[in-house]
């Protein structure tokens, strides 16, 4: 708790950095009214803006309404951060070693705010730059817009672009499924709020120097679920221009309509309602309803779809919002044709089979287990993969789940997005395992591995705000990634540099030229590491190729 407090000490000291006096803060005039951001030394912040009404009372379980109530003719205070949506585990007495709780601590149900990072070169200045819009992972019921770890001060200011940082719903407040009628609860609440987000940097983020027609969303784990299903959907079609997709769990399956209702009817009966009695639901407190979602933790909804327990509450498959699996939408070339960028980590799944194991598994568990998730292919899968004798096999099932869930689909879609005629396609792979240990806390599994969510604190170069120090080379590679992010933003090629480009501000002598993902290009992608990257042709090529052929990245030929 130590460290915890400190870096919060030292990250309002370095957001209060370079102000001599609050007048001299920059004030952005919106729509609403003026609001006061704060000036870094990396350029300016704006905190807690809202975009929609507060989720609250009637409005719980409900569409989010754009807000709508201007603020003039008072100057709103910019440097203050909108509260972060109810999740547990982010309360006073908890550890918060990665940084992804709200950086003041404050939690509650109105909570759609977003935050707004720019360099210098939006103050008096009439050219607009490009939007970065960020959606934070979490697996849908943790993680803020807010937390330090997504402060985007040094992302805006390598990429001289402006960064958005938003908040969405939650767990059983942003995706219950329950009731029947005009007051039932029809979840993907989460995701509208997203939308919201999107549509009202379409409306407003020309006021904080933002180009509205450049806008890439980019996104981690559940942030980039996310993004894969606004590239599927008509909705947001003309909300962003581009996207930047990282460690799409593409295999876990969304829950179907019946399955999310018996996870609600599940959760109704631990707030002691009856099924789809939303007049109880709703007269629950937040801390009820916190309470009985963590109990429903181990609720299987669809034995044959085990997966879904890792993502137990987030988007459910309803053929608007979410018509069928990614996947599927993209063999069939079933999205927007918009240039992306797309990437996992190298050992994506550990975290995931380490923490659901905390023992040893012998090979006889190894087998259940892999029966348990692939059913009648299991037997292909462990021959596939061979394991040699050992005292401990979870190294082998997190290098299989990491190609079966992460790797693997990520090629599959890919692939079929470049056969659909989408050109603008590029791949890579981070693979660094980071030199602050201590950050993954309890998760001493992690140490030396490259874990799920090991990229994200180098896309955003944020160690510094919690008092720690990129190694030179870490440093180089971070800044290789604000290169390439940067001049896809300006440019949809993260190859070609263009005149706003602050080249000065990276800390790197020589980049690689990432090639296209494509058979033209050896299906090429580029290897994020250290002490610099390079280029692999056909990565993972064995496993992927078996992974296609038996097709079990989707709900109809899971298991089977």
């Amino acid at each position: 708790m130590l460290f915890l407090r400190v870096s919060q000490i030292l990250l309002f000291t370095a957001m209060m950095a370079g102000i001599s006096a609050i007048d001299e803060a920059p004030v952005f005039q919106t729509q609403y009214g003026a609001v006061r951001g704060m000036s870094v030394n990396e350029g300016v912040i704006v905190l807690g803006l809202p975009f929609g009404l507060p989720p609250v009372d009637g409005l719980r379980w409900k569409p989010p309404e754009p807000f709508n109530t201007p603020w003039a003719p008072g100057i709103r205070d910019g440097s203050v951060p909108g509260p972060a949506c109810p999740r547990h585990g982010c309360g006073p007495n908890d550890d918060d070693p990665q940084h992804v709780c709200p950086r003041d601590g404050k939690l509650s149900e109105d909570c759609l705010y977003l935050n707004i990072f720019a360099p210098y070169t939006v103050v008096n200045s009439t050219v607009k730059i490009p939007v970065l819009f960020w959606l934070h992972g979490g697996g849908f019921d943790s993680g803020t817009g807010s937390a330090l770890c997504y402060d985007g001060r040094f992302l805006a200011n390598k990429t001289n672009t402006v960064v958005v940082t938003t908040n969405y719903r939650l767990g059983a407040l942003g995706f219950l499924v329950a009731g029947e009628g005009k007051d039932a609860a029809t979840g993907n609440y989460g995701l509208l709020d997203q939308i919201l987000a999107l549509e009202w940097v379409q409306e407003n983020i020309g006021n904080f120097g933002g180009d509205k027609t450049h806008v890439t969303i980019v996104g981690q784990s559940a942030g980039s679920d996310s993004i894969g299903i606004h590239m599927t959907n008509n909705r947001s079609a003309g909300l962003f221009e581009r996207a930047i997709v990282l460690s799409l769990p593409f295999t876990i399956n969304h829950k179907s309509h019946s399955e999310a209702a018996r996870l609600g009817n599940r959760f109704a009966g631990l707030l002691n309602c009856s099924h789809g009695d939303m007049t109880c639901i709703r007269s629950k407190t937040t801390e009820e309803i916190l309470d009985a979602q963590d109990k429903t933790g181990t609720f299987i909804a669809n034995p044959f779809h085990l997966l879904e327990m890792f993502v137990q509450w987030g988007p459910y498959i309803d053929g608007d919002i979410l018509a069928e699996e990614l996947v599927d939408r993209f063999a069939k070339g079933q999205f927007h044709k918009k240039p992306f960028i797309i990437g996992t980590v190298t050992e994506e799944a550990r975290p995931y089979v380490y923490g659901a194991f905390n023992k040893n598994i012998s090979k006889l568990e190894l087998d259940g287990i892999v029966v348990a998730f692939l059913g009648g292919k299991a037997e292909k899968a462990i021959r596939e993969y061979n394991p040699p004798q050992t005292s401990d096999y979870r190294p082998y099932l997190s290098k299989a789940v990491t190609d079966w869930v992460f790797t693997c689909p990520t090629r599959n879609a890919s692939r079929n997005a470049v056969e659909a005629g989408d050109t603008d396609v590029w791949l890579s792979v981070f693979d660094h395992s980071w030199s602050f240990k201590h950050a993954w806390g309890d998760s001493t599994y992690c140490d030396g591995h490259v874990c799920h969510g090991e990229n994200v604190p180098f896309v955003f170069q944020t160690p510094p705000l919690a008092n720690i120090s990129l190694t030179p080379n870490e440093q180089v590679m971070a800044d290789t990634i604000a290169y390439h992010y940067g001049n896809f933003a300006h440019t949809g090629d993260p190859n070609k540099q263009n005149q706003h480009l602050v080249s000065l501000n990276l800390n790197m002598s020589d980049t690689l030229t990432w090639p296209r993902y494509n058979n033209d290009n050896h299906y090429t992608i580029l290897n994020i590491t250290t002490p610099q990257n390079t280029l692999i042709r056909n990565y993972r090529q064995d496993k992927c190729d078996f992974w296609d052929k038996e097709n079990i990245y989707n709900r109809g030929n899971q298991g089977g």
